[in-house]
């Protein structure tokens, strides 16, 4: 599952290459077009993220038991960079497919 939401954020920024390479060889409106697959992608990677996350607490809280200490349950620098990624993936992603054509002209 981890493996998973790293390989949609790869997806998303090769899917942006390809409509920057498109936008620019054949119509600017093929940059715009692609944006659409980035946020996709993005998105997709953000979802994987949050339940992957989410199975991972549950699946720790369940092995607690009533006298015991609550473990630490924050997630890992990594994790959280991909979520911070996938962020930006996301913005980025929605502004090339509102203005992608118009920031090529």
């Amino acid at each position: 599952m981890k493996k998973k939401s790293g390989l949609l954020l790869i997806l998303a920024w090769l899917a942006g290459l390809i409509g920057l390479s498109l936008g620019v060889l054949l119509e600017p409106l093929w940059f715009a077009r692609f944006g659409s697959l980035i946020v996709l992608f993005a998105v997709m990677s953000e979802y994987v993220l949050l339940h992957s996350e989410l199975d991972r607490l549950y699946m720790r809280l369940e092995s607690v038991d009533h006298g015991d200490d609550i473990p630490d349950l924050s997630p890992s620098k990594w994790h959280r960079k991909k979520v911070l990624l996938s962020h930006v993936t996301i913005v980025l992603g929605t502004l090339i497919w509102g203005f992608g054509d118009l920031l090529i002209h």
